[in-house]
């Protein structure tokens, strides 16, 4: 760990023999098994001395983050619809059109996580009530950290889509940067809500602080509204402010106005304000100054008021709005290093300051950086790293970009496939991984746990679409052998099937004809009605599949096509040969039939087949299947006397139609 780091954590494992050196196995994905390390003759000696074994624990370390949260699984479960679209629309869009596919998707990002943080609100504010009514609330701490970390991501991606993204302004960046500011810090806001609600507003005591507030937000029509709400608004000096106020010029890019007359119209209005100053028009009100001041640039007067500018980058704002109106990216560096210096005695730099100070350098590696910092997870650095990818990758530059963006979704990727409900989430970052998202996207579908039937058909159904007919086959015969273990036979010979297992899927036919040999039922005979080419896979299967067809042909009357198939699988050797018995018991009803259906050459090759059968059952031990040679030993005689008497028919029918 990097001492340097104060977001490093450490842990320690409450066993006495975890206190030396560990050795540590992963797991599974995003887990890793540890165990003390210890000699074999240490564990001989403790055991000669307490006359008895220790026991040796094993524990299993998972990450933890607050994304597996309830709170924060919308931010997983929307963010990977945007994160798909985004692929795709930047493809499908023309070389003009990726700025603007850009700037969406970034908002729809942004968007997600506003919403996480209003539910977040709402279940503060939820506890606050059940606190009030006795209910033991959930963990207020845990909300309030993931309330701190929602910010601080949107707080940063809106800085980088105006910084980097949303660059269509020539450059001029003041306007995005004021709204941003009063996105982010919107106490003002709320305290002018509260001064005009009050019965004397001039007297309330944040009356004038709200106005220096709005003014350092360039709010200036709120401003100019808690102004005339004072008594003396129709006084000389207040009207002469307001008029500064309303004239205040702003550069818009697409104004009509060019760089040059903007600056010079602002340096008449600025010219005016100091005039105005000098003269001594708001000498009877010291407040009336300080906004004056402010409008002059003053950076004293500014300065003092820094207790209204929460951080450094408010404080730079509000200074360029008044100091550099027409300020670019380039100015930046230099004016995040002043406000800085200005605030140092009032704030102490942290992570976050540095992600910021690295947007304002245009450094993109070094935010991407900082913000593992920041984050205890890479799901913020994964998407703003994609989203600067696609940025600058129509541009040719920062070539370190595109590896980094890979490991960074490999990273997140392997984080999701770890948890139990988020692996499918996982496979949709890997199919934008390249080669090695592939390779890993097997290899997590290969280590998933198979809880159930639905849970398998998931794996093959993620696994069919990418083509890892591996892992399909894997899964079968995981799920086959556990259905045969159940003792769910069609079960088993259909995962054997879905597999292309032919050893297996054998075994397990030769279940179901040993169950039916038993019981004289079909396992799943639904199943074996609509085998189709599957009953190639084995001459196991393919003899249960015709030997289910055959009963199905016997039960619909169709008695010269039953016995000719049940012939041709006895004379074709796909019967095994414990079946044999059951095939002559069958042919009986068949050889006792009024009219033959059995022809004279079939009768012929069942007599061999009779003969074969009784000759191997008199040399061999007979116990496996006791029973059903038991019946065909009682039968024997009564076999024979009906294929004498169909053989005799069949000639007396096949002469006469031959006549």
């Amino acid at each position: 760990m990097d001492p340097s780091n104060d977001t490093a954590q450490t842990w320690t494992i409450p066993d006495s023999m975890m206190n030396g050196r560990m050795c540590g196995k992963t797991f599974s994905l995003g887990s890793i098994m540890l165990f003390p390390q210890q000699e074999h003759t240490n564990y001989t000696d403790m055991a000669s001395e307490s006359g008895a074994q220790r026991t040796v624990k094993m524990y299993q370390l998972e990450p933890s983050s607050w994304l597996w949260g309830r709170q924060a699984r919308k931010l997983i479960n929307e963010s990977v619809g945007t994160f798909l679209s985004l692929q795709t629309a930047i493809t499908e869009a023309e070389p003009d059109r990726h700025n603007a596919v850009l700037v969406k998707k970034c908002r729809e990002y942004r968007s997600i996580i506003q919403a996480c943080q209003q539910d977040t609100k709402n279940l503060q504010q939820a506890n606050e009530n059940e606190k009030q009514n006795g209910k033991e609330p959930s963990t207020q701490e845990d909300l309030i950290i993931l309330q701190d970390i929602l910010y601080k991501m949107e707080l940063i991606l809106s800085l980088v889509e105006l910084l980097f993204i949303d660059t269509m302004s020539d450059g001029h960046l003041l306007n995005q940067l004021v709204k941003w500011i009063q996105l982010h810090f919107p106490q003002h806001e709320r305290k002018k809500g509260v001064v005009l609600e009050s019965d004397r507003p001039h007297l309330h005591p944040d009356y004038w602080n709200t106005v220096y507030g709005s003014v350092l937000q360039g709010k200036l029509d709120d401003a100019r509204l808690i102004l005339s709400n004072h008594p003396s608004a129709d006084t000389d000096p207040f009207l002469s402010i307001d008029e500064l106020l309303r004239k205040m010029p702003f550069f818009q890019v697409y104004g009509g106005v060019s760089v040059g007359d903007f600056e010079a119209r602002w340096q008449h209005w600025q010219s005016e304000c100091e005039r105005r100053l000098e003269e001594g028009h708001f000498a009877s009100s010291h407040n009336l100054q300080a906004i004056c001041k402010i409008l002059c640039g003053d950076l004293e007067t500014i300065s003092k008021l820094m207790n209204l500018m929460d951080t450094w980058y408010h404080l730079m704002v509000s200074t360029l709005l008044f100091t550099k109106p027409t300020v670019k990216l380039f100015h930046l560096s230099n004016a995040s290093q002043d406000a800085i210096l200005r605030m140092q005695d009032q704030q102490v730099i942290t992570a976050l300051d540095h992600v910021l100070l690295a947007a304002m350098e245009a450094d993109m590696y070094q935010v991407i950086k900082e913000c593992q910092q920041v984050m205890d997870n890479p799901w913020f650095t994964t998407h703003l790293t994609d989203l600067l990818y696609h940025t600058v990758q129509h541009k040719g530059k920062h070539q370190v970009l595109p590896p980094l963006r890979e490991y960074l979704l490999l990273d997140y990727a392997e984080m999701l496939a770890g948890h139990s409900s988020l692996w499918q989430v996982a496979l949709l970052y890997l199919d934008h991984c390249g080669p090695r998202g592939m390779a890993m996207a097997q290899e997590a579908l290969q280590r998933l746990p198979i809880t159930s039937d639905s849970c398998a058909q998931k794996i093959i159904q993620m696994a069919s679409e990418r083509e890892f007919e591996g892992v399909v086959v894997s899964v079968c015969r995981v799920m086959g052998r556990r259905a045969l273990s159940q003792g769910r036979l069609g079960a088993a010979i259909w995962w054997g099937m879905r597999s292309k297992d032919a050893a297996f899927t054998s075994h397990v036919a030769h279940q179901i004809l040993h169950k039916y040999m038993s019981d004289g039922h079909f396992e799943s005979s639904t199943l074996l009605d609509h085998l189709g080419p599957a009953m190639l896979l084995s001459d196991t299967l393919t003899f249960l599949g015709k030997y289910r067809e055959f009963h199905v042909m016997y039960q619909e009357g169709r008695y010269e096509e039953a016995a000719a198939l049940l012939v041709s699988l006895i004379s074709s050797k796909l019967a095994p040969e414990y079946f044999w018995p059951v095939l002559l018991l069958d042919a009986l009803p068949l050889l006792k039939a009024k009219e033959p259906v059995i022809s004279s050459e079939q009768t012929y090759e069942l007599m061999y087949i009779l003969d074969t059968l009784t000759n191997t059952t008199r040399d061999k031990d007979q116990t496996k299947n006791e029973a059903a040679h038991v019946s065909f030993l009682d039968k024997e005689k009564e076999i024979r006397v009906a294929l004498t008497h169909n053989l005799a028919q069949a000639i007396i029918h096949e002469g006469t139609v031959e006549n």
